[in-house]
């Protein structure tokens, strides 16, 4: 099966947006909505893999580093004048920064993390909803986090961008609902998505073993498993379905798996 756009589908001849696109499962979402017929723009500030996968799935890369408002707004522009239009945005974009209380976290840290995490879904969904509005409708899904639901230890500047998704999400499907915009929010849990810090826990067994455990599925999950809920999410199939979170997360969110022996 080709991995070019089959101009068929869910999405045929839809425009869509993904942001960190590139690596993970940006480049899931991408793939699926390919494949579903959309037209793909790949924004990412990795030039060399966003590049690699426009041209796998009949897409254009565009780099743009979602943290700088400006360069969004050009961005969002370059996009309409080579598609002619907007449908869809992914905000896929974060920086996870590292692993500090807010008591050593170092203000850049923070002041980073948020500005990718938080700032940057900001910029994209202000641009993005603005061609939106001239399309005449269209559907917006920021992927957040099980972190941004229940919190992680050391990881406050993360868990607080996530956080602040869910929020936003709200508030942007009350802003736009008349307008046939619809926003919504996936939340992922542990994703073998390649992503380096994944990569890194998974030499050590203890680490693997914690994760399954702290889902009911027993396993992580896929880039392809959110890629799914991102495609319903855009799609004619979830039109009355607007201002929600759709944890992606094998049952991380809804309580501990049963103690051993039960």
């Amino acid at each position: 099966m080709s991995e070019q756009t089959t101009n068929r589908g869910r999405l045929s001849q839809k425009v869509a947006v993904v942001t960190g696109g590139a690596t993970g499962i940006g480049r899931a979402i991408v793939a699926r909505f390919a494949h579903e017929g959309a037209r793909v723009a790949v924004l990412d500030i990795n030039a060399v893999e966003g590049r690699d996968v426009a041209a796998a799935y009949g897409g254009r890369y565009f780099e743009c580093d979602v943290a700088h408002a400006g360069l969004v707004a050009h961005t969002m522009q370059q996009v309409v004048e080579c598609f002619g239009g907007l449908d869809i945005l992914v905000n896929c974009a974060a920086h996870l920064g590292g692993y500090n209380s807010v008591a050593t976290m170092p203000e850049a840290e923070w002041r980073s993390v948020l500005s990718v995490t938080l700032d940057g879904v900001y910029h994209c969904s202000k641009y993005g909803a603005q061609a939106m509005l001239q399309r005449g409708g269209g559907a917006i899904v920021h992927i957040a986090s099980v972190e941004g639901m229940t919190g992680v230890a050391g990881h406050a500047a993360y868990v607080t961008g996530k956080s602040a998704l869910l929020g936003l999400t709200k508030s942007m499907a009350i802003d736009f609902g008349r307008h046939n915009i619809r926003v919504n929010a996936i939340s992922p849990g542990i994703i073998d998505s390649g992503r380096p810090d994944i990569k890194r826990y998974k030499e050590n067994a203890a680490h693997i073993q914690w994760w399954r455990d702290m889902t009911v599925l027993d396993r992580l999950g896929r880039p392809d498993e959110v890629a799914a809920a991102a495609l319903f999410l855009v799609s004619d199939e979830s039109s009355y379905i607007t201002g929600q979170n759709l944890a992606v997360d094998g049952g991380w969110t809804i309580g501990h798996p049963p103690l051993p022996g039960l």
